[in-house]
């Protein structure tokens, strides 16, 4: 073989390999999601790229990918959830009750015949999630009142163990989609003497162990009959002499709850309290103290990971029916403030939840604990964060509801303005989708 001619079979060969490898023209239907320049246009949204790439289920007779789904919304402006910058002009294809696909609704190519629901103009977050409920005070049917204001998760934190768990089981029984997912924790473990029954009596959802290993039998009992998480109260009101669970019962109660995979809430009325629960292993306080959280108290949290609720509403609500208003707005009000304000600038976790059950907590989005959070500082983005994702991790789900990503659940809520400029935007709701089905729509 001569020089010359393996020199021309050598780039006759590359030549073939290189047109083999040429990519197919890009288009509409074939494209991932274009990315933009980040920034704040005139709709007073901060735009980006997007960044999850069309998912594709099957090949078009033209060799582009298409995506097969059972619903899509198109259009609308994406707040994922998880603390991002908002998406505009979004697609999210959903199939199965699942995300199939998140990206910009020029990048993706969907089937036709898949049911198209326009947005456009509107905002699309992730379905809220309350994380502190008492659903015992209102029927099931009556339930579905979260749903349609968009909270698609509740974490009920007490009740009647064979009626929660029975509740639960129905929900889930009934394939309903207008109910909300339900967390059921059944009654809460204390001691004998200790709250919450002095205030409500023994007839209360309540539980009383005596000693570690009492404590262990009951948690055990509690996860067989269903419950998805515990709850236990510390207290640490000095001023009561009420009795309470001891450390090692602590220690008992949220050792073998995590064994078994299960988040423990406790309820707390001092600091003194919280600390002792915090040290002995609970997953996330379902109250703020109204006394001073200190700061090394808040960063032991932070470096624990164990969450905040901070259910300031509720207390304002039960100072109001009791006539000391005006001393909890001036003595303690502020102390809660500033207990949350100083836990989230230290990057602690925060889960929203207003403590519904109790008098003047209204049952839907619960905005007033939202306002209030607000008042305190907090950006409306830190509270929609704390509202999906950061919820989501605290009940549990981080893996299955939260944020707006391929694969999870698709919980949507659709409103009708921008709720990172005006809070009260998310008290106009448009749609909303729980487990891919249409659940609400104006």
């Amino acid at each position: 073989m001569t020089y010359r001619f393996a020199c021309t079979l050598v780039l006759i060969l590359c030549g073939l390999a290189l047109v083999a490898c040429e990519p197919a023209e890009p288009s509409r239907q074939s494209g991932s999601p274009s990315a933009s320049t980040s920034g704040p246009n005139s709709s007073g949204h901060e735009t980006a790229g997007a960044s999850t790439k069309a998912t594709t289920t099957n090949a078009g007779e033209t060799g582009r990918n298409t995506i097969e789904a059972d619903l899509v919304l198109t259009g609308g402006n994406l707040i994922d959830g998880a603390g991002g910058a908002v998406l505009e002009d979004a697609e999210i294809a959903i199939k199965d009750g699942r995300i199939l696909a998140v990206g910009r609704a020029a990048g993706l190519d969907v089937a036709e015949g898949s049911r198209t629901l326009d947005v456009s103009g509107k905002t699309i977050l992730p379905g809220f999630i309350n994380t502190h409920v008492h659903s015992r005070y209102v029927t099931l049917d009556e339930t579905k009142t979260w749903t349609r204001e968009g909270v698609t998760t509740v974490r009920d934190l007490g009740g009647y163990l064979d009626d929660m768990v029975t509740r639960k089981r129905d929900s889930e029984a009934s394939g309903d989609p207008n109910l909300p997912r339900l967390l059921v924790s059944g009654p809460m473990i204390s001691v004998p003497g200790g709250h919450p029954f002095p205030i409500y009596g023994d007839d209360y959802p309540a539980l009383a162990v005596r000693g570690p290993d009492d404590a262990r039998d009951q948690v055990n009992e509690l996860l067989d009959a269903g419950v998805d998480h515990i709850k236990i109260a510390v207290s640490g009101r000095s001023d009561t002499g009420w009795p309470e669970l001891s450390d090692e019962e602590i220690q008992a109660i949220t050792g073998v709850a995590h064994a078994r995979g299960a988040r423990v809430a406790v309820h707390v009325d001092t600091a003194a309290g919280l600390r002792r629960a915090v040290e002995n292993g609970v997953d996330d306080a379902a109250h703020s103290p109204r006394d001073p959280i200190p700061n090394d108290l808040i960063a032991e949290m932070v470096e624990r990971n164990v969450a905040l609720s901070p259910t300031i509403d509720v207390y304002q609500n039960l100072a109001e029916e009791n006539g000391t208003a005006a001393e909890w707005n001036a003595a303690t009000l502020p102390v809660m403030q500033d207990n949350l304000r100083r836990f989230a600038e230290a990057g602690g976790t925060l889960a929203l939840g207003d403590d519904f059950g109790n008098p003047g907590v209204e049952l839907g989005m619960p905005m007033d604990e939202i306002q209030q959070w607000s008042n305190a500082g907090l950006s409306p983005r830190q509270i929609i964060t704390a509202a999906t994702r950061d919820a989501a991790k605290v009940s549990g789900l981080g893996d299955e509801i939260g944020t707006v990503e391929r694969g999870k659940a698709a919980d949507l809520l659709v409103v009708d303005g921008n709720p990172l400029s005006d809070l009260r935007a998310l008290e106009g709701v448009e749609l909303v989708v729980h487990g891919g089905e249409v659940a609400f729509s104006r």
